[in-house]
């Protein structure tokens, strides 16, 4: 069970995330509505363990310990942060997510073999901007779900995207109910008017935040203090790390966790 206890965040300059409370069990899809970007992205980050909070608590089953919720959890698709990248080609965005799944090397398997048995050899060769943006999504879940340890779904503002909500919400769902059970939460900008309140429980975490321009990635990393390049998304890289490691770093802690 993920549990966050009047959570908030403080950017730079402004408080970013007023007091937040969620409770999410295995099996359950939630949604949580926050505005703007930055604010969905600070939440985003704090409920899958990747920076703490400026204050309150969050935890996954009762263990208080930042590296327990991340073991656990992937942040999926966070604008800024780990939206796949519009130079890569959807083959190149398969191999770099699955490099980075715990475990050694010889298990993986290789980018082309799992998008054969995944649906998505079609699209190998295409430009990772340039598909169907639905499809692109569910590709980003199934990538996260490699990961054994994963039971956690942090999904960064699937309404932005030209998809319907029912797509993305059914989406979603299926990965809740699934045999794997993920606990599943999207931090949105408005509810959907097709949103079924048995299914989940939308909460409002009414942040008080002034206005702010449209962030681009160097504005969220900057008003979060982040001032990262590249953040080390995958447990097993961030795992003996309290927060995200520089690039260089980075690619020590990649060579390392091969060699394992």
């Amino acid at each position: 069970m993920l549990t966050a206890d009047s959570i908030t965040v403080k950017g730079r300059h402004d408080q970013l995330v007023g007091p937040t409370s969620v409770q999410l069990q295995r099996g359950e899809l939630q949604l949580l509505v926050s505005e703007p970007q930055i604010s969905r992205t600070a939440l985003a980050l704090v409920l899958s363990g990747r920076m703490a909070p400026s204050s309150g608590t969050v935890v996954w089953n009762a263990d208080p310990k930042l590296r327990t919720l991340r073991k656990h959890s992937a942040l999926v698709d966070s604008p800024g942060i780990n939206e796949p990248e519009s130079h890569l080609k959807v083959c190149d965005l398969v191999a770099e997510d699955l490099g980075l799944i715990p475990g050694p090397s010889w298990r993986k398997p290789g980018a082309r073999k799992w998008m054969a048995q995944h649906g998505f050899d079609d699209i190998a060769s295409c430009w990772s901007d340039a598909i169907d943006p639905g499809r692109l999504f569910e590709l980003q879940l199934l990538l996260a779900a490699e990961n054994p340890r994963l039971e956690l779904l942090i999904v960064d503002s699937p309404d932005r995207h030209d998809l319907e909500d029912e797509h993305w919400l059914e989406t979603l769902e299926n990965f809740a109910s699934s045999h794997r059970e993920f606990a599943v939460l999207a931090i949105v900008s408005r509810l959907p008017q097709c949103w079924q309140q048995q299914t989940g429980q939308a909460a409002d975490p009414e942040p008080a935040v002034l206005p702010l321009p449209d962030p681009s990635t160097g504005f969220i990393q900057g008003e979060l203090d982040l001032g990262l390049d590249h953040l080390a998304m995958a447990e097993g890289i961030s795992d003996n790390h309290d927060f995200f490691l520089p690039a260089d770093e980075l690619a020590d802690a990649v060579q390392c966790e091969a060699k394992e």
